[in-house]
């Protein structure tokens, strides 16, 4: 689906059509495997997450289930039902809105998947705004970048970036630690990602 970055799509319209051929109904296999490996563990009780662009929240819920406070934001209303079921029991919270807008509260985990590059490219100085703001010193942005190797002259959603791109958009405040190709065998798409692991200076 090629958009133009001034249209807005209707999120909540493709999540009612079950047009959402991001949505593989489970956490990412590169979450799994890195918080089944410590990786990605909870530095202290209590820690929160925040998970923006949560969609259906498989994600969050992992991270919950993993010991992290999770806030996770969707400004797809009918989820809202579905996510707080599934994170309140667990100590986390789902918020309806556009989760573009910094919150309020400092987090120690902001974790991003198939949220970037959904959004138009007038939207990344927001974007990384609100990653800034959310983390307090020494937290951790985690991203699994995709599409990683789609051409940016291709348009989107979803938008085509890499590291060195997302570097740019965070900026200085966060230093890149880590950054490595996903295993196709982990999770399967129709183009490469990648994953990448800052540090809020």
């Amino acid at each position: 689906m090629q958009t133009p970055p001034h249209k807005h799509v209707d999120w909540a319209q493709r999540y009612r059509d079950e047009n959402t051929p991001w949505d593989r109904g489970h956490a990412h296999g590169e979450l799994a495997a890195r918080l089944a490996r410590g990786e990605l563990q909870p530095p202290t009780p209590g820690a929160r997450a925040y998970v923006p662009g949560c969609g259906r929240g498989y994600d969050a819920v992992a991270l919950a289930e993993a010991g992290w406070r999770v806030t996770a934001v969707d400004i797809v209303g009918d989820l809202e039902q579905l996510l707080r079921s599934q994170l309140e029991p667990l100590g986390g919270e789902f918020l309806m809105g556009d989760a573009t807008v910094a919150p309020r509260e400092d987090f120690e985990l902001v974790w991003e998947h198939t949220f970037l590059c959904a959004l138009r490219p007038d939207q990344r100085e927001a974007w990384a705004h609100m990653v800034r703001t959310a983390l307090v010193p020494g937290g951790r942005f985690a991203a699994l970048i995709f599409p990683a190797d789609k051409p940016v002259s291709e348009g989107g959603p979803p938008w085509g970036y890499d590291a060195e791109r997302l570097q740019g958009w965070l900026g200085d405040e966060l230093e890149l630690l880590e950054s490595a190709p996903v295993d196709p065998a982990l999770e399967a798409r129709n183009w490469a990602q990648a994953y990448a692991l800052f540090h809020r200076r």
